[in-house]
Order: C-alpha cells, then structure tokens, then sequence
C-alpha cells in the first residue's frame, strides 16, 4: 500500500512541478519538471526522511514498480508506432537508419574517448577499462518517453519530427 501512495504523490509532485513552472514562466518542456519531481521523491531526497507517502526510501520499494514501467514502455512505444504511416516509413527509412547508426556509434565513441583519456588520467584503479567501455555503450540509449512527451507537447510537426521518431523507435528497438 506505502509504495501506491509513494506513487501517488510522485505522481502529484510531477503535476505541481509543471504547473510551477508554467507559473514561473520557465519556458522548459513538462518533461522536466516530472524528472526534478522525480529526483525529489527519489531515496536521495524526500526518502531519506522514511515517512511512508512522502516518496520512497528504498531501492527495493522503486524495483518493486517495475510491471508498472514495463506497461508504461509498452505504452509509449504503441504511442510511437501508431504514428507512423507505411509511406513515410518508405520515404525517410533510410535516412531514419542512417542517423540513428551514426548517432549511436558517435555518442559511444565520443563518451569512451572521454572516459578512457579521464581513466588514463585519475589511474586505472578509479575508473577501470570496463567501466569506461560500459559507459559508452549506454550513452547511445535514448529516452523514447521525454522525446514524444515533448513532441506532443509542443504539437511539433514537420520534417524534422517525422524523422526523429522513427530514429528514436529504432533507436529504442
């Protein structure tokens, strides 16, 4: 029951964020303030406090959401393929291909060369070989949920849209 209200107050914490910044007139997509509510009722601020609805205090209680994230995932990527149209997918394929390759190898390479030279730099022992190759290899994941929520936000049409969405659902595949 604790981990439904800690969801429900996450939850409310994500709608208050957004409209304060709406009342503060920060010009950011909702997407952010969810994240920074998110952040707030996260083990390392509100669940240090351990009070049972004010966030969560435990890994195990954030682990134990994780059929509800999988729902949500299976969501979004409906949301994403529902909008494509078998003639746009002709149409820019290719060119949805060829980016989302060349982004994905590129943030990997960029993040395992910095990581590699700040290895090389603090000492193998603080910052292994394999961690720096790991790292690189998740630099190249997207969030497909923050990409349409700001898509669908901002009611954004056009060329570049049509094609970043089938980037971000490969990319996401």
């Amino acid at each position: 029951m604790s981990s439904l209200i800690g969801t429900a107050f996450a939850l409310f914490m994500g709608l208050m964020a957004t409209r304060l910044f709406k009342l503060l007139k920060f010009n950011f997509p909702d997407v952010t303030a969810f994240l920074l509510a998110g952040l707030m009722v996260g083990p390392y601020f509100l669940g240090r406090f351990n009070v049972p609805w004010l966030g969560f205090s435990e890994f195990g209680q954030i682990d134990a959401l994780s059929p509800v994230t999988s729902v949500a995932l299976g969501f979004i990527a409906f949301s994403i393929g529902a909008e494509f149209r078998l003639s746009e997918i002709k149409e820019i394929g290719r060119t949805a291909v060829v980016i989302g390759i060349f982004q994905a190898v590129t943030a990997t390479v960029l993040v395992d060369a910095a990581l590699i030279a700040l290895s090389s730099i603090l000492g193998s022992d603080r910052l292994p070989l394999q961690a720096c190759i790991t790292l690189g290899a998740i630099a190249s994941a997207t969030a497909p949920a923050a990409t349409l929520m700001v898509v669908r936000q901002y009611k954004a049409k056009g060329p570049v849209t049509s094609l970043l969405l089938p980037i971000v659902a490969l990319d996401d595949a």
